[in-house]
C-alpha cells in the first residue's frame, strides 16, 4: 500500500484519501483529478489564513496512553475464538470432510469387488427343490381308483472350475487394481485436504499478525497527531502539521478496517477447510516456520515425486488394471473346463397314478462328470472387446507420461515460488529493519523541530507498509513450501514449538 501523502513538485501536499475527501464542510465534485490540481492552491489559503489570523489552539481529543488502552480493548474483542493448533484442524478434518468419507467407502466397495473376482475359485454349490401336485379329469375316466399325485424331487448340483486359461485370474487382477487406484485416490484426497487446511491456518495466522500491525499502526497514528495537536497547542507548531496527522490516521483506520475483514474471511476460510458448516471462530496459535523448511534438491526430488505421488500411483494402477483387461478379453477365445457333480432325490406316493409297477417309494441318483465350453462363433465380440481394450490400455499409458509431465512442471515451478517467496522475506526483513529506523530518526528530529509533519507521516506510512510486507512474505514463504511440499506428494511435518520471529 503506497503512501496516502504524496510530494507534487515544491507547491505542496495533497491528500487524496476519498473517506478524508467527503467529510463534513468539505464539498467534492466527483471528479478526482479537478480536486488533486486545485489541492495546492487550498493548502496555501490554509497556511496565509493562520499567519494572518495566529495559530489557535487545538484541544487534543485523546491522550496517547488512554488511546492504547483503549485500541488494545477493540483488539482483544476482535480476536476472540477457540484457541487451536495446526495438527487439531487438520485431525478434525480428517473426520469431518464428505469427500474423505465418499473415497474411504469406495475402498471398501473395491475390496468387496476383488472378492467377487475370486469366488470363481471355489466350488458353486446350489440346490433346487420342486414340489408339483396335480390332478387330471381324464385321470378319473382313463385310470381306476386315480388319486391325485404329489412329487418331491430335489436337486443338488456341486459346480467346479478346473481350468480357464487366466481368464479369473485376470479378472481378480483387474480388481485388485481397481482396489490399489481407489487407494491412491484416498490418498490424493487426504494429501489435497492437508494442504488445504495447512495453507488456511498459515492464512489465518498471517491476518492475526496483520491485524496487530495495523492496530500498531493506528497506535503511531494516534501519537502523531497527539504530539502535532500538542506543538500546536505550545504555539511551535502550524495546522497543517495536524491536518497531515489527521490524514495519516484516517489512512491507518483504513488500513484497520481491511485487516479486521481479512481476519474474519480467514476465520470462515478455515471453518471451510476443516468441513465445518457453521462458522465456529478460531484463533489459530503461533508455530515455528522452520517446520515448513525442507532442502531443494530438484532433480531428485522430481524422481521422488514421480515415485511418492498418489495421481501417479492412482494412474500406474490404472495402467495395470487395463493390462489385466485386454488379457482376460484374450482369454475368451480359449476353452473353459468345469467338473459338474450332481444329486438327484424323489417321491412319488404310491399308486398314484393307478399303475402296479410304478415306485411307491423314494429313489435317488448320484452324476458325475465333466464340460468342456469351447467358443466358436460370438458374432465378433471377443474380437471387439480385445480391441477396445487395447486402445483404453494405450490411453492410460498416455495419461501416464502426461501426468509425469505435469508433475516435473509442478515441482519446478513450486520450486521457483519457494526460491522467490525466500527472497521476498530476505528484502522486506531488510525493509522493515530500515523503515523502523529511518521512523525513529525522524520522530526525534520532529519532536526537536527539525523535521516537518509530513516527513513523520511518510516514516510512518513506511514502516507501516514495511511491517504489512514482512508479514505477507514470512507467511507466504510458509504456504509456498507447502504447496512445493505437495507437489512432492509429502505433508509430514515436524512438531510444532512456538515462533518469535515476527515483529
Amino acid at each position: 500500500m503506497g503512501s496516502p501523502v504524496r510530494r507534487t513538485g515544491n507547491s505542496g501536499y495533497f491528500h487524496d484519501d476519498p473517506v478524508f475527501a467527503q467529510r463534513p464542510g468539505r464539498r467534492s465534485t466527483g471528479r478526482g483529478y479537478r480536486r488533486m490540481k486545485n489541492m495546492p492552491v487550498f493548502l496555501i489559503s490554509i497556511v496565509l489564513s493562520l499567519l494572518m489570523g495566529g495559530m489557535s489552539p487545538c484541544k487534543a481529543s485523546t491522550g496517547e496512553e488512554s488511546g492504547s488502552v483503549s485500541m488494545d480493548a477493540a483488539l482483544a474483542d476482535i480476536m476472540t475464538g477457540t484457541p487451536v493448533t495446526l495438527s487439531q484442524v487438520v485431525d478434525e478434518a480428517l473426520s469431518r470432510r464428505p469427500a474423505l468419507k465418499d473415497f474411504r467407502h469406495q475402498v471398501v466397495a473395491q475390496k468387496d469387488v476383488v472378492g467377487e473376482a475370486r469366488s470363481a475359485y471355489m466350488p458353486q454349490l446350489s440346490a433346487n427343490y420342486q414340489n408339483i401336485y396335480g390332478n387330471s379329469f381324464l385321470g378319473v375316466f382313463l385310470f381306476p381308483g386315480f388319486q391325485y399325485f404329489d412329487l418331491d424331487i430335489l436337486t443338488v448340483t456341486l459346480n467346479q472350475n478346473i481350468y480357464d486359461f487366466g481368464r479369473t485370474a485376470s479378472q481378480v487382477k483387474q480388481a485388485k487394481m481397481a482396489r490399489k487406484g481407489a487407494k491412491s485416490a484416498l490418498s490424493k484426497e487426504v494429501l489435497d485436504l492437508k494442504q488445504d487446511v495447512t495453507v488456511a491456518y498459515l492464512t489465518l495466522l498471517m491476518t492475526q499478525h496483520a491485524l496487530k500491525t495495523a492496530y500498531a499502526g493506528v497506535r503511531d497514528a494516534r501519537h502523531h497527531l497527539a504530539e502535532a495537536e500538542a506543538r500546536l497547542s505550545a504555539g511551535v507548531g502550524i495546522r497543517l502539521d495536524v491536518t497531515q496527522a489527521r490524514v495519516n490516521l484516517e489512512t491507518a483506520l483504513l488500513q484497520r478496517i481491511r485487516a479486521i475483514n481479512d481476519f474474519r474471511t480467514a476465520q470462515i476460510e478455515l471453518s471451510r477447510s476443516i468441513g465445518i458448516k457453521k462458522n465456529p471462530l478460531f484463533i489459530a496459535r503461533e508455530i515455528s516456520l522452520d517446520r515448513f523448511k525442507r532442502p531443494i534438491r530438484l532433480e531428485a526430488d522430481i524422481r521422488l515425486a514421480y515415485r511418492d505421488r498418489p495421481d501417479l500411483k492412482q494412474i500406474q494402477d490404472q495402467v495395470l488394471a487395463g493390462e489385466a483387461r485386454l488379457d482376460n478379453a484374450k482369454s475368451q477365445n480359449w476353452p473353459s473346463i468345469n467338473g459338474i457333480g450332481q444329486y438327484f432325490l424323489s417321491s412319488i406316493p404310491g399308486q398314484a397314478l393307478g399303475i402296479s409297477y410304478m415306485p411307491n417309494y423314494p429313489f435317488s441318483t448320484f452324476n458325475i462328470g465333466g464340460v468342456v465350453n469351447v467358443p466358436i462363433f460370438e458374432g465378433g465380440l471377443i474380437t471387439r472387446q480385445i480391441h477396445e481394450a487395447r486402445a483404453r490400455l494405450a490411453s492410460d499409458n498416455d495419461q501416464m507420461a502426461e501426468a509425469r509431465l505435469r508433475v516435473s512442471a509442478e515441482v519446478r515451478e513450486a520450486a521457483l515460488s519457494v526460491r522467490a517467496a525466500q527472497q521476498r522475506w530476505d528484502e522486506a526483513r531488510t525493509a522493515y529493519e530500515s523503515a523502523r529506523e529511518n521512523d525513529q530518526l525522524v520522530e526525534k528530529s520532529f519532536k526537536v523541530g527539525t523535521a516537518r509533519s509530513v516527513d513523520v507521516v511518510d516514516a510512518e506510512t513506511s514502516l507501516r507498509q514495511a511491517r504489512e510486507d514482512l508479514v505477507q512474505a514470512r507467511y507466504d514463504w510458509a504456504i509456498q513450501m507447502v504447496r512445493y511440499r505437495h507437489s512432492l506428494g509429502d505433508m509430514s511435518l515436524s512438531s510444532t514449538t512456538p515462533s518469535m520471529d515476527h515483529p
